[in-house]
Order: structure tokens, then C-alpha cells, then sequence
């Protein structure tokens, strides 16, 4: 099935979205629209390239029509799925030229205060909310995002341009194959035209169900790519405890007899609990040409069962095999500990884990660790220095020593982003008021999931081909 979700996209977008950059001014001559004339001197314009893009796609944002040493205000404002307005706000003054480049120039005063292109908005903000704490921002899942900037200057003269960031470009093509068989659940996605591509299967973390839109822009960018379901899903298990890992090797058994990828060349790609679980099906199975843990675990850890805050909780294992509970590493959380989850008082869960790791008996700490060395296939491991759910950077570590250890015969990448969170894998460049518990400085997460997503597809492009 072809799929386009751009029915809603404002008729300017369908007017522009093939140029490379948009310009949207008020008073003087508008710009040639090939963009490579500038406005007249004296006409504010801002400009934004490109305009319409896929989503992790570089951009830049220039003032123009200002006198030298002029201060110009650039104002930022976009609105999250739950309505939501959010907005951000920076001075600056213009360059000998006339111009500013945000990338390239320090705000006079505003939200953020860094030579930043990506400051006006991880610093959004949404209105204070008296006696409650600010809301993360809430993604569109199905049409990405949307930015206006407005620039004025001291003369009240006003400029705006909108920048979006869709899953899938207007006018190119996705198919979309359900998976429903073997007791399977997910989605294909892969380009319309050409192929077989490259494959890679998505997993997702502790939250459970599908990543479509992720899978959608992975597949934007020439792979053939199932987001797997394996609970928390109609026909999965409702919890994270003893998922078979003979499922995703039927998962994979399914990719490879798909006449849109490509043989021989199918990649794992999984995020937290995703992240553990990509290596472990790695290590046990030589489906997989390319491995990517984004903020992984080195050891199988409890399960996720809905019992946890109940007296008569048992731990259990998160995985199994052969209808046997692999060895895991208990979470060492007191009541008091569970008390303070329960209320929204826990602000971090490292500690915890590196409490777990201390208390467990070495034996059976051994026995889940997962045996990464046994992986026949290139590995990239992302990671940030102030992840809060769990100790990723650290866990990386241990994994990359494990594998020099071993004197492992592939490529092994660890990409360690400083003061950057735990979901910092993806171009979520709206990250003021990240929840706690995922943890990172807001200008450190923008930065580092840009930056990961890029790595991401630079590393299946290169395992893979294209």
C-alpha cells in the first residue's frame, strides 16, 4: 500500500515544499524563489534552508535587510500535539553585512545564550503553569513539526519563515506491508519505487507497541524497515517479562523472504530495553549484518510486570529462550524507592542500577551479562554522560572492554555525548523540560540526537550499502 499523511500540510508547504529554502517577508521585493538572490538592502527577510525536509536534516537560519550593528529580535514559536503553544525569543545584533547567522552568532540576550542553530528551539518553552512543573514537549507522531521563526527589527518592520521536519517527504512514496503472521505484529515500510533495500528492524524500548513514524523516516531514507511489535500491542503480551527470543528470529526469518530488501543485508536497531535486546539477539543469532544499541544495557536486566508495585511481586526475568527465563540482574529497589516512583519524586534511577550490580551475586552476574563478544556483525553504541533511567554511558563502557577483551574482529563505534540524556538517539530537537528521569542539559540533548541520528544512518549506509 502506497501511504502519503501530508493531506493537512498548509497549501503554503505544497507551493514550496520543492524549493530548497523559504523565504516569507513583509514590505519591499520578495526574493527571487530559486533562493540564490538576496532580499534588497533594507527589506528584513529570514530564511530558513531547507525548509521541508526529512526529519535529522541539517538546516540554517540567516537574517537579512538589517544595518550593521542593528539588533534584530528572532522570535520562535510552534505548537506540540497536545495544542500546546511553545515559544523562545533572542536578540542579535547584525554583522558588518547586514545579516545574522544563527548558527554562527552568540544571542545579545533570550532564551538561550550559545552560537546555536538549534537554540531557538530546544529552548522553547510553554507558559508557566503555577505550582506544576513544565510539560515535555509532545511530538507529532504522524506529521513531524513545524517551526515559525518572526524576526523584527527596531523599526517594528517583520519578517517570518517556517521550517517542518516530516517522517516522509511530499510527493515520494512509502509502502506500508503489515506483518500479521506467525503470530507476528508490526509494519514494513520501504520506498515505493526501486529496491531491495537494505533491511533493518526496529526495537523499541520499555513503553512497548510500534514506532511508525521512526521506521517511516529510517525508510525515507532508502531502507525497508519493520517496526516490531512484541508487547504491549493487540495480540502481544500486555508486559516486558520472558518475551520469546525465538519471536524476533521469526521476525527475521520474515525480512529476509521479503522481496523488498535486500539479501544479506538486514540490520538491528534498538533503543533502551531495545538496546539490550539488539545485542542479546546478536549474540545468539547470525541474522544480522549491522548492529545499532542506542543507550543499551551490557546485562539482561528484570522484567517490566505490572506487579512491581505490589506486595507480592516476584522478579522475572525480561527475556527467554527454549521456554527457559534467561538470568537476569535484579532491580535492588526498596518500597521507599517504589513509594517515591509512585508519586513522581524519583528523579533517577543510576544509582538503583549501579546498587544492582553491587549487590548481585558475581556468578549469576556473569550469567547475565550479555556475551556481546559472540556478535558477528559491525556494532555502534550511542550513549549520553547524564542519562538518568539508567547508567547507559557506563554500560557502554563495560560492553566495549568486554569486546577489546575478546579482541573483537569488527568495527566497534561508542559514541559518548557529553551532558547528554537518555533518549538523546533521536533528532527530538524540542527538549526543554525533558522529563527528569530521562536526564541531559537541553542544548546537550538537541545536539546529541541530531548527531546520533546522522551517525545512525552514516553507519547502516555503510554496513549495509544503500
Amino acid at each position: 500500500m502506497i501511504i502519503n499523511r501530508f493531506s493537512k500540510i498548509p497549501l503554503v508547504f505544497l507551493v514550496c515544499g520543492v524549493l530548497f529554502g523559504t523565504t516569507l517577508q513583509f514590505g519591499g521585493t520578495p526574493p527571487d524563489p530559486s533562493g540564490r538572490t538576496a532580499p534588497s538592502s533594507g527589506t528584513l527577510a529570514v530564511r530558513v534552508e531547507p525548509a521541508v525536509a526529512l526529519m535529522g536534516t541539517p538546516f540554517s537560519i540567516t537574517l537579512s535587510g538589517l544595518k550593521p550593528g542593528e539588533q534584530v529580535t528572532l522570535k520562535a514559536r510552534t505548537t506540540d500535539r497536545r495544542g500546546r503553544l511553545w515559544q523562545s525569543s533572542a536578540v542579535f545584533a547584525a554583522s558588518g553585512q547586514g545579516t545574522v547567522d544563527v548558527a554562527a552568532q552568540v544571542p545579545v540576550s533570550g532564551s538561550y545564550d550559545a552560537a546555536d542553530v538549534f537554540g531557538p528551539i530546544w529552548s522553547m518553552k510553554p507558559p508557566v503553569t503555577k505550582d506544576q512543573r513544565p510539560p515535555s514537549f509532545a511530538n507529532d507522531e504522524v506529521s513531524g513539526w513545524e517551526v515559525e521563526f518572526t524576526a523584527q527589527d527596531p523599526s517594528g518592520q517583520a519578517a517570518s519563515a517556517v521550517l517542518r521536519r516530516v517522517y516522509q517527504m511530499p510527493g515520494q512514496g512509502l509502502a506500508r506491508v503489515p506483518l500479521e503472521k506467525d503470530g507476528l505484529r508490526g509494519f514494513l515500510y520501504h520506498p515505493a519505487e526501486g529496491g531491495p533495500f537494505p533491511g533493518v528492524i526496529i526495537l523499541g524500548g520499555a513503553g512497548g507497541g510500534l514506532y511508525e513514524w521512526l521506521a517511516q523516516a529510517m525508510a525515507s531514507n532508502g531502507f525497508a524497515v519493520l517496526t516490531l511489535a512484541y508487547f504491549n500491542y493487540p495480540g502481544q503480551p500486555a508486559e516486558l517479562v520472558e518475551i520469546p527470543l525465538e519471536y524476533f528470529h521469526r521476525a527475521a526469518a520474515w525480512m529476509k523472504s521479503q522481496p523488498a530488501v535486500r539479501a544479506g543485508r538486514l540490520a538491528l536497531a534498538g533503543g533502551s530495553k531495545g538496546g539490550e535486546l539488539a545485542l542479546l539477539l546478536a549474540s545468539r543469532y547470525d541474522d544480522y549484518q549491522a548492529v545499532v544499541a542506542w543507550t543499551p544495557a551490557a546485562h539482561v536486566w528484570e522484567g517490566h510486570a505490572m506487579k512491581y508495585f505490589s506486595p507480592d511481586y516476584v522478579p522475572i526475568s525480561s527475556w527467554s529462550a527454549n521456554g527457559v527465563a534467561l538470568p537476569f540482574v535484579q532491580f535492588k529497589a526498596t518500597q521507599d524507592d517504589k513509594d517515591k516512583e509512585q508519586k513522581g519524586e524519583l528523579s533517577s534511577y543510576v544509582a538503583l542500577h549501579f546498587k544492582s550490580l553491587a549487590e548481585a551475586d558475581p556468578a549469576l552476574l556473569e550469567k547475565a551479562a550479555i556475551p556481546v563478544e559472540k556478535i558477528k556483525a559491525p556494532l555502534l553504541l550511542i550513549s549520553g554522560t547524564l542519562d538518568q533511567t539508567w547508567p547507559a554511558d557506563d554500560f557502554c563502557r563495560t560492553i566495549v572492554a568486554r569486546l577489546e577483551k575478546a579482541r573483537f574482529p569488527y568495527e566497534v563505534r561508542h559514541i559518548s555525548h557529553r551532558d547528554a540524556g537518555h533518549s538523546t538517539f533521536l533528532p527530538y530537537l524540542v527538549t526543554a523540560n525533558t522529563a527528569p528521569i530521562n536526564g541531559g542539559l537541553d542544548r546537550a540533548n538537541a545536539a546529541a540526537g541530531f548527531d546520533s541520528w546522522k551517525e545512525t544512518l552514516a553507519f547502516l549506509r555503510k554496513h549495509l550499502g544503500r
